[in-house]
């Protein structure tokens, strides 16, 4: 036999099921104890058929209807639903269930029950609200994704302006040293002629017997030795660039 604190443990884990689920009738723990079928029956129909509405439902569509029925109809179709809904088998027969006796096996049973209820009841509430969830979360992680692809492009196109960039600061460009020479020496050629110029315009017109005569005979010296002066310069010029030239000729010469 089963020891009477076995069984109270077996009640107490029943209450607390009970106040899960806001049990409102009156409890019969005496008749719970000995196994009393009718003191079980009210707690199993309420749990099936007034807890949770949708499962209830559920019930009735799958032609499993538990109310208006006898202890003995209603145990059968209950023993339908913990084995074509829940896949469960309890430790007691049909038979036993509806006898005295088997209290704790009973009890337990009816946990059983509650307990499969129960998950089937947050399961059915939660789900809505979860495809919801989802829902959104798929429609963020699509916004993220479509971020992340313009991100890519941008950072794409970032990089190739940078090797453009970067290309066309490094560029360099490369002249032979026949060009630079020839260059050279055309810039040369064109300092000379712009010194010629400048020297020629700034030499004074000479005296004419006919017409005119110097003012003093001071000034007519000072001006021919200004120009013998700038003369000199000018020669001087004239061969520095005439040996640059046959040097540049030269070179050139050798480089073929």
């Amino acid at each position: 036999m089963l020891s009477t604190g076995d069984v109270q443990g077996c009640l107490r884990k029943l209450e607390t099921l009970l106040r899960v689920i806001k049990y409102p009738g009156d409890v019969d723990y005496s008749g719970l104890s000995k196994g009393d079928p009718s003191a079980f029956l009210p707690i199993v129909g309420f749990t099936l058929t007034s807890f949770s509405p949708p499962f209830a439902e559920q019930l009735v569509e799958a032609g499993l209807e538990l109310t208006g029925k006898s202890d003995l109809r209603f145990t059968d179709t209950l023993y339908k639903v913990l084995r074509d809904i829940f896949h469960y088998k309890p430790i007691l027969t049909k038979q036993q269930f509806l006898q005295w006796g088997f209290s704790q096996r009973k009890i337990s049973v009816v946990c059983d029950i509650i307990n499969l209820v129960l998950q089937r009841h947050n399961q059915m509430k939660k789900s809505p609200e979860v495809e919801g969830r989802l829902s959104t979360l798929e429609a963020q992680l699509g916004s993220i994704q479509f971020v992340l692809d313009r991100l890519s492009i941008l950072e794409k196109r970032l990089e190739e302006h940078d090797r453009r960039s970067n290309k066309d600061e490094n560029e360099v460009i490369t002249i032979s040293r026949r060009s630079w020479d020839h260059l050279m020496s055309r810039v040369l050629l064109l300092e000379t002629k712009l010194e010629l110029s400048n020297t020629q315009s700034s030499v004074p017109p000479p005296c004419q017997s006919s017409t005119l005569s110097c003012s003093s005979s001071s000034m007519c010296d000072a001006s021919k030795e200004d120009l013998t002066v700038r003369l000199a310069r000018i020669t001087n010029m004239m061969k520095s660039t005439s040996s640059l030239l046959k040097n540049t000729e030269s070179t050139a010469t050798q480089s073929k």
